[in-house]
């Protein structure tokens, strides 16, 4: 008796337009092959979190619905088909982290403008309090839509100026 070797779609390509995804899922659909389906919605929700004319808010919207809704592998996976999911969730949170480093790194850079311009640290500070609330929330723990390293790199910036 032949073992059928399984194969698993490659990780999507990010940046693509809205129509690669759509006729990727299609085609996938047409195929009954779900981890396609998934991975290409991945790819799509992803690409559309780095639209740069969204806000940070409409950006982790995006974020975490490819998270919650297509990285989760089926019920009662076997190892192969939950390290494919693995995977796809990976790739999530190091495009929300990159993203995520990049506002609040220009963030970070208008604050040490103003600072340097001498207005107040107070309202450098209030500023500040308010921009990392709503980037990473008022927790304290790493959302699951951040990789850890990604999460201490916004730690070490929001704590510079609160």
């Amino acid at each position: 008796m032949a073992i059928q070797q399984r194969t698993f779609p490659s990780m999507p390509p990010i940046g693509q337009a809205e129509s690669f995804y759509a006729k990727l899922a299609h085609q996938a659909d047409r195929m009954g092959d779900t981890h396609l389906h998934e991975s290409a919605k991945v790819g799509q929700y992803i690409t559309l979190a780095l639209d740069s004319v969204l806000t940070w808010e409409e950006k982790l919207k995006y974020f975490r619905h490819a998270i919650k809704r297509h990285c989760q592998p089926p019920p009662f996976p076997d190892e192969d088909v939950w390290m494919f999911y693995r995977q796809l969730a990976d790739l999530v949170r190091q495009h929300c982290g990159q993203e995520a480093l990049r506002v609040a790194s220009q963030e970070d850079d208008l604050y040490a403008v103003r600072q340097s311009m001498g207005q107040d640290r107070e309202i450098i500070e209030n500023d500040a309090e308010e921009f990392f609330g709503k980037l990473m929330g008022r927790v304290e723990i790493c959302p699951e839509w951040f990789n850890e390293a990604d999460w201490e790199q916004l730690k070490m910036l929001r704590d510079q100026w609160l």
